[in-house]
């Protein structure tokens, strides 16, 4: 079982009933990974994938979980938003290339976020897109006409541990008016 050990990636509501996090966990496989044993280097160690712990993932027409990619989204839009709770970058992720991912109704704190100033609460967010710089699975503030993936949280942005706090709606979010 893969063990949450980012530090920049970890749930954040404070409820302790068990329905506080209702979100919808499923796993998916990463789209254009190598099978298991293909992907062992002559050293045996498996490498790792695109996806890392907290980036925002949506589903291709195959059913495999893709870095999200604004470009992408707002063509395809609406589309369904995940985030990756495990990614494919730790030993057991990378070997079998399948991420674990949740969808709405959830608060958590993420590294995966462009960095920018004015992330104060209630913020719409949206993900990246290509680069340079390459901010693809990141979320970042949304501008009209770009679908929400999110909001920024009431911690907002902290500077000490460089991690932004997000709410996650249930659904699949509107673009910005």
């Amino acid at each position: 079982m893969t063990q949450l050990s980012s530090p920049g990636f970890d749930f954040a509501g404070c409820d302790p009933h068990a329905a506080a996090k209702a979100g919808l966990l499923t796993t998916l496989v990463v789209s254009g990974a190598p099978g298991p044993y293909d992907s062992l280097p002559a050293s045996g160690t498996p490498l790792p994938g695109p996806i890392p712990q907290g980036a925002i993932v949506i589903m291709d027409v195959a059913g495999e979980a893709i870095i999200a990619d604004n470009d992408d989204a707002t063509a395809n839009f609406p589309v369904m938003m995940y985030v990756a709770v495990d990614g494919d970058q730790d030993f057991d992720g990378c070997f079998v290339h399948t991420v674990t991912c949740i969808h709405g109704g959830f608060e958590f704190f993420t590294d995966q976020f462009v960095t920018s100033a004015g992330y104060v609460p209630g913020l719409a967010l949206t993900c990246g897109e290509a680069g340079p710089p390459d901010t693809t699975g990141q979320f970042r503030a949304a501008v009209k006409g770009e679908q929400i993936y999110g909001f920024v949280g009431a911690k907002g942005y902290d500077s000490t541990a460089d991690v932004l706090y997000i709410i996650i709606p249930q659904g699949v979010c509107p673009a910005v008016p």
